[in-house]
């Protein structure tokens, strides 16, 4: 007699992570819809969209959301004042802030008042997407081109105080997203430097410039699988969770990157 298959228990149906998108420009709103009714944004759904800061809350005291991707620069309150009106409200969703105008000085105040990420709008679709996954998930998101420059702003302006309270500044990059990366600083005086080989040095310069696995693979001629685990090794060592993190932690406790590793 052939046994019975036991039959299988489905797996429990997951919520769609709820998104609320807030762009002053209809044509913005219309591509962030777009990019989210495909099957690359399966799990997301936009449940609602806003012109600016106050309709985003009017928008949120309705519909309860996960994440708020909204521009930095609108008409009436924007993404600075609506980051702070949202925070302060019993668990906030998490605040991801979009902008066409790269400037180091708002994407430090978007991270410094605790928002959890900071992109271009210029970025790609698929890349917009994975953001909204990673930041539903606690990840900060920084683009590429501005988190090597929040890294090198930290390698050249160190925390002079090791008593001060530190910057939680946690920029996790998508992880589809081979240049994308993630940190929290910590003081630098509580952090010392690691022995490190030559090669780790190489390896450690190279992330320090933002450069992705496959773009080490390319410039040192080691193999992925190479590379992935001296990067898990630098991870370890430093005591990090992600790449960015790892950099800030490095040129905190005194590591210099070498000049063109990038």
């Amino acid at each position: 007699m052939t046994p019975a298959t036991p039959a299988t228990t489905p797996p429990p149906a997951t919520s769609p992570l709820r998104l609320i998108i807030v762009d002053d420009d209809p044509l913005v709103l219309s591509s962030l819809r777009m990019y989210f009714n495909t099957p690359a944004a399966e799990g997301i759904e936009v449940v609602g969209e806003a012109c600016d800061g106050s309709h985003a809350l009017e928008l949120l005291d309705r519909e309860p959301a996960d994440v708020i991707m909204a521009d930095v620069h609108m008409p009436g309150m924007g993404g600075l004042d609506l980051l702070d009106e949202v925070l302060a409200r019993p668990d906030p969703p998490q605040f991801v802030a979009m902008t066409s105008l790269d400037e180091d000085e708002t994407m430090l105040r978007i991270l410094r008042q605790g928002g959890r990420g900071y992109i271009l709008k210029s970025s790609r679709p698929q890349y917009i997407i994975d953001t909204v996954l990673e930041a539903a998930r606690g990840g900060t998101i920084v683009s590429p081109q501005p988190a090597t420059r929040l890294v090198q702003r930290l390698a050249d302006h160190p925390s002079p105080d090791p008593d001060a309270d530190p910057t939680p500044v946690d920029t996790t990059g998508p992880a589809a997203s081979s240049a994308a990366t993630s940190t929290t600083t910590s003081p630098g005086a509580s952090r010392a430097l690691p022995r490190l080989s030559d090669s780790e040095r190489q390896v450690l310069s190279m992330i320090c410039g933002g450069l992705s696995n496959s773009e080490i693979c390319r410039a040192t001629g080691r193999s992925g699988s190479a590379v992935k685990k001296q990067v898990s090794h630098l991870l370890a060592k430093f005591g990090a969770s992600s790449r960015v993190q790892l950099a800030v932690y490095a040129v905190e406790a005194g590591f210099t990157p070498t000049p063109g590793a990038r």
